[in-house]
């Protein structure tokens, strides 16, 4: 299982945002959409080997935390405008008292917080996607990895800091500084090319 975890600093945590200018509303809800389909799916298929994650910190609910999950998705399409929908129909069904509810078959969303989605993961090799990082080619990703990333603001300092002090490793895609949704396509592509799945 490949995972992403994305830090959204502006992502919607209510279901407010209008579908209709993903881009203009919400925190930018076309990103997080777009990541989806990075993480899930193929030309013609969907990955069921991965997993994606969102620490949602925006108005006016946060944090939210939303996963999918490509082993158990069912009946959602791979365009931003469908995955929106799931987004805004999952933070309309939150409820503070559970740890994790279950929207729809391969979407869960939760209270967490982004520390909380990482401790849940820290048994696993944690890799954060940096510039500065060792080049992802000369090193030997485990065969469960969680890369960790930021959204179009990047990954704060802090959370950055605190994937670290539970073990985290940096790592680069390349010497420049790629989109979240790109980055996570050319971590695929990476890791495909190494038949680690």
């Amino acid at each position: 299982m490949r995972e992403f975890v994305v830090y959204s600093a502006k992502g919607s945590t209510s279901p407010d945002f209008t579908t209709k200018d993903l881009p203009g509303s919400g925190g930018r809800m076309d990103l997080i959409a777009r990541c989806v389909i990075s993480a899930l799916w193929l030309s013609k298929d969907i990955r069921k080997e991965s997993k994606i994650t969102f620490s949602l910190n925006g108005p006016t609910e946060g944090p939210v935390a939303m996963e999918f999950s490509g082993r158990n998705l069912q009946r959602v399409t791979p365009d931003e405008r469908n995955i929106a929908l799931w987004i805004k129909k999952s933070l309309g069904r939150m409820d503070a008292r559970e740890e994790w509810r279950k929207v729809h078959e391969g979407i869960r969303v939760s209270k967490k917080t982004f520390e909380d989605i990482i401790r849940s993961k820290q048994s696993k090799d944690l890799y954060i996607l940096k510039e500065n990082g060792c080049d992802i080619r000369n090193m030997e990703i485990d065969d469960k990895p969680v890369f960790v990333l930021g959204d179009h603001i990047g990954l704060p300092e802090e959370k950055n800091g605190f994937v670290q002090s539970l073990g985290g490793s940096k790592i680069s895609l390349g010497p420049e500084s790629y989109f979240t949704t790109h980055s996570i396509t050319i971590t695929h592509n990476e890791m495909d090319r190494q038949s680690i799945t």
